[in-house]
């Protein structure tokens, strides 16, 4: 069973219509029973050579962050900024080769131990936080939604302080897509529903719609692959479109029933994702989502990710009060068209939300790190159901990836509360370096690239060979880099631009860093590049 919205724009400055729709799918099928640890403290098996996360993301050919030049006198004890696992070339006789390569991640990581466990016909893989206390699972036969987040407890695979509902294939942590222009079956073929719907907005008839965990018959999304490295698990994924017969003519969806859904082809994009954890009890989840297709996908509301949270069943709490980081509970009681479904749209006082038992002693939280504040829940306390997602907006270029990264945090609403607090506190930009390149001529040199941060930038610097400190204008308009990391504050006018002259050529190249500072203070090396004068 899952819940789903569109929200319908015809332009990021465009006005919103909002679209609900909530029904039981495929009846989900019993979970399965009698975990048994396959391999633990090793990697787990892979299918295959899973793609490392790109360094700088996107727009332009380099970028990221590094934690040189970074953070405050005060954090010296939290886990130092990624920075890869390679580094760059050394050239002989030349300083400041060899460094460590940049990532986009403006947060290191704390390296715990991984573990596959066999779990009835399902196979789960788990990353342990570095005090081995908490553990996050994904399924593989589910898209490797992330299917567990709790405390370790005493053995391998589940146990009963999993906070995620993972009762089917429909409601996990997990990414869900959508096109306005393709909302329901009888008109997404030809792109007119826009204009024209023909079947009733019903999760039965969904039209384009590719889910993590699989579709509405409980067949999981394959995973394509399963790699590990230092305190990190990262998976791809081809989602199944939720509805088998998106693409039908008529509004007939009965595949479920004849089992013509296992001979569906999946959609056409691809889902990376990167899962660590950054502080005890805090684990990051990075996505990366690409286009596999010559078909544009248009703005719309993203579910990036949904989570659904446990609800009571199996031996699990029952994670039901929704509460804004004020501490305000919000009442999720606007009824829906759907079997007594209710929903509610809310912007919360911070980027963030925790699903929570009901004296606010055990529960969940995601937090987003692109900062957006606007959020939807859905409940239905007869069975029960708990949902929150941010209404997070952007499209989908053809042959385009989008990047978003979100965070989960397990506790008592007060230790949440306090650990949010000090994530936003001390999360720092990150970004590109977009020109030079590694090779210039004598002269005016033009410098120009983008950052990004939680609560935004407000000044970005060049320092050249560690000395010449060269500072740059920022606010320059980026639209291309708002495309692809949505959502973040200052968007479009988050690039920066400036110029220095190098001088007369040399043999050894020159080290430029770009350093940002943002709102909370926070100073970091965001890029970097070898230059060499000619």
């Amino acid at each position: 069973m899952r819940c789903t919205n569109m929200l319908l724009v015809g332009s990021l400055a465009g006005s919103l219509a909002m679209l609900s729709a909530c029904a039981p799918a495929a009846p989900p099928g019993a979970p399965p029973t009698g975990d048994a640890a396959v391999s633990a403290d090793s990697a787990p098996p892979s299918d295959g050579t899973a793609p490392t996360p790109a360094d700088g993301g996107a727009p332009g050919p380099d970028g990221g962050s590094s934690p040189r030049d970074g953070g405050r006198a005060s954090d010296a004890a939290l886990p130092p900024a990624d920075t890869g696992t390679g580094t760059g070339p050394s050239i002989p006789g030349c300083p400041y080769g060899g460094r460590p390569l940049i990532t986009d991640a403006p947060l290191g990581h704390v390296s715990g131990r991984t573990e596959s466990v066999r779990t009835g016909s399902f196979t789960d893989e788990y990353l342990y936080d570095a005090t081995g206390d908490y553990k996050l699972g994904i399924r593989r036969e589910w898209g490797s939604s992330v299917t567990f987040f709790g405390e370790a407890g005493t053995g391998p695979g589940q146990n009963s302080t999993n906070t995620i509902d993972a009762n089917d294939t429909g409601r996990e942590v997990q990414v869900a897509l959508y096109d306005p222009d393709r909302t329901v079956q009888g008109c997404s073929w030809n792109a007119s529903c826009a204009r024209s719907p023909i079947c009733p907005l019903s999760i039965r008839y969904l039209g384009w719609n590719p889910v993590q965990g699989g579709n509405r018959c409980n067949i999981g999304s394959p995973t394509e692959s399963v790699s590990s490295g230092p305190g990190s698990l990262i998976t791809t994924t081809v989602p199944l479109q939720w509805n088998p017969d998106w693409g039908a003519h008529e509004c007939s969806s009965d595949s479920c029933d004849s089992r013509g859904a296992a001979s569906r082809p999946p959609s056409d994009v691809r889902l990376t994702q990167t899962m660590r954890f950054v502080r005890p009890r805090v684990a990051e989840l990075r996505y990366t989502v690409e286009n596999l297709s010559d078909t544009a996908h248009a703005a719309t509301g993203q579910e990036m990710p949904t989570m659904y949270t446990s609800n009571g069943q199996r031996g699990m709490q029952d994670l039901w009060r929704l509460m804004d980081p004020s501490g305000r509970e919000v009442p999720i009681d606007t009824p829906s068209d759907s079997d007594g479904f209710m929903y509610e749209n809310f912007r919360a006082s911070g980027p963030w939300v925790s699903l929570q038992n009901s004296d606010l002693s055990y529960g969940v939280a995601i937090l987003y790190e692109n900062g957006l504040s606007d959020f939807q829940g859905w409940q239905k306390r007869s069975l029960p159901f708990n949902n929150v997602r941010s209404r997070i907006i952007f499209g989908l270029p053809a042959r385009g990836t989008v990047y978003a990264r979100a965070y989960l945090l397990v506790g008592s609403f007060a230790t949440i509360q306090a650990d949010a607090a000090e994530l936003l506190r001390t999360m720092p930009a990150f970004g590109s370096l977009d020109a030079p390149t590694n090779e210039v001529s004598t002269g005016t040199v033009a410098f120009h690239g983008w950052a990004l941060d939680n609560r935004g930038v407000v000044s970005v610097e060049a320092r050249i060979d560690e000395s010449v400190t060269v500072p740059m204008r920022y606010g320059d308009n980026r639209p291309d880099v708002c495309l692809v990391w949505p959502g973040y504050p200052g968007c479009t006018r988050v690039g920066y631009s400036g110029s220095y002259d190098f001088g007369a050529p040399t043999e050894c190249p020159h080290l430029v860093e770009i350093i940002a500072t943002d709102t909370d203070g926070n100073r970091r090396t965001i890029a970097e590049r070898l230059v060499t004068v000619r």
